[in-house]
């Protein structure tokens, strides 16, 4: 099969390929039931080895980035043979977000970014005193503020350094909860369901290595890694020479890099807080920072304000993280299954 041929057009077509495939290639499935009225669930496979190693692949943590992510796990299934794991582990996690994959939000059904939920409590919520100022510009309440956007955020730019507004606004942000970035006030639903099943049925492995696969941060096409910056230096090279590949730190102060608060793998790298944890996040950039963020916002609006226009604006977001181009498609499957090959090639 040609790599187009794996990118669903719905959240039940994907998760239907997924389990299928999975299954043929012998996985353990688990359905997490996000909202079993609705249909929503987080799928896991696992193949289970001998050794205490266990890898980790994510995909659809931002809902409407699983299209993507769940071709390249669909493509990987396709092209591996479970013998080549050795006596290492493999879990696959298959849309992390079914809500938002199935409405093309990059939020879940309380418009919590989950990727900002993993916190480590929520009694003290982490303050984002620079979103607070940005907010009326990146919330707006009126059909009228979306107008004008380029030249809104020029003015931004020029007001505040790109990397500022970058970090301020990826960063994550726990103050509004109908805004862009929105971590939320509790565990999410999905979170505690990820977190219950590592507890349950993969809380004795020693050695884990993984890849959260993303996109859209970064040049079109492009594959990057990142790693957040709680990891050490050695850690660093570590990543580097398990990969074959330059991993960013995740920092402020780079263009295309930010620290952000609660990703889920600092949910898992708590979780395994004692253990040798190392897990990269993997981008396929997809059209610029600037023109996501217009993307972003607009469905937001529409999606609070102008409900009726909420599906138009959703498929544009779709657009955004799974770009209707042959080319960008391709590249992004073929670049996420190589890096877990290799993944499993290099530990196994």
């Amino acid at each position: 099969m040609g790599e187009l041929a794996y990118y669903a057009s719905t959240y039940e077509e994907a998760r239907a390929q997924f389990r299928q495939r999975a299954t043929d290639r012998g996985g353990i499935l688990t359905a997490l039931s996000v909202n079993q009225q609705q249909g929503l669930f987080i799928d896991t496979a696992l193949w289970q080895g001998s050794s205490d190693t266990l890898l980790i692949h994510v995909s659809g943590v931002h809902g409407v980035e699983a299209y993507p992510g769940s071709a390249v796990q669909c493509a990987f299934l396709d092209q591996w043979n479970p013998n080549q794991l050795g006596d290492c582990s493999l879990l696959l996690i298959h849309c992390v977000n079914p809500f938002g994959m199935r409405y093309l939000r990059r939020w879940n059904a309380h418009n919590v970014d989950l990727n900002r939920n993993f916190l480590d409590q929520f009694a003290e919520l982490p303050a984002n005193p620079m979103y607070s100022k940005l907010n009326d510009f990146l919330n707006p309440k009126q059909e009228r503020q979306l107008n004008g956007f380029t030249w809104q955020a020029l003015r931004k730019l020029l007001r505040y350094r790109f990397s500022a507004l970058q970090q301020a606004i990826a960063q994550g942000q726990y103050s509004n909860p109908e805004g862009l970035f929105y971590g939320g006030n509790q565990l999410s639903t999905e979170a505690s369901l990820l977190l219950e099943f590592f507890r349950q049925h993969l809380s004795h492995y020693t050695r884990i290595r993984g890849i959260d696969f993303h996109t859209g941060l970064g040049k079109f096409g492009q594959s990057s890694f990142y790693l957040e910056p709680d990891f050490s230096f050695t850690q660093h090279q570590q990543a580097e020479s398990l990969l074959n590949t330059s991993a960013i730190y995740g920092e402020p102060g780079k263009r295309q890099s930010y620290r952000i608060q609660g990703s889920l793998i600092a949910g898992l790298k708590r979780f395994y807080h004692s253990q040798d944890f190392l897990m990269l996040t993997q981008e396929i950039g997809t059209i610029g920072p600037i023109r996501i963020l217009q993307a972003l916002r607009e469905e937001n609006y529409c999606y609070y304000h102008k409900i009726n226009s909420q599906p138009q604006t959703a498929q544009r977001l779709k657009q955004v993280f799974c770009l209707d181009e042959p080319e960008w498609k391709e590249t992004a499957v073929r670049a996420g299954v190589q890096s877990l090959l290799r993944l499993i090639e290099t530990v196994g």
